[in-house]
């Protein structure tokens, strides 16, 4: 089974620019470990979406979920 993870915004860098990620296999692990296993700095994510909920990075992912990860803002 798989995961989707759609980064919004600066996170796009992280996965070469692509509009989303399908990952294999990763059911059962938070998403934490998840974002620090293909190289998204889980500091830069302010919110977590799955499947349209709000959750946090110790939320175990389910098979077919899908994940919108949302960076922080600054401003000044």
């Amino acid at each position: 089974m798989s995961v989707t993870l759609f980064p919004v915004g600066s996170l796009k860098r992280y996965l070469k620019g692509a509009d989303h990620t399908v990952l294999e296999k990763k059911e059962g692990q938070s998403l934490k470990a998840v974002c620090e296993e293909i190289g998204l700095p889980v500091n830069l994510i302010s919110i977590f979406i799955v499947n349209g909920e709000p959750k946090t990075k110790d939320y175990l992912l389910q098979p077919h979920d899908e994940i919108k990860l949302i960076s922080l803002v600054g401003g000044g």
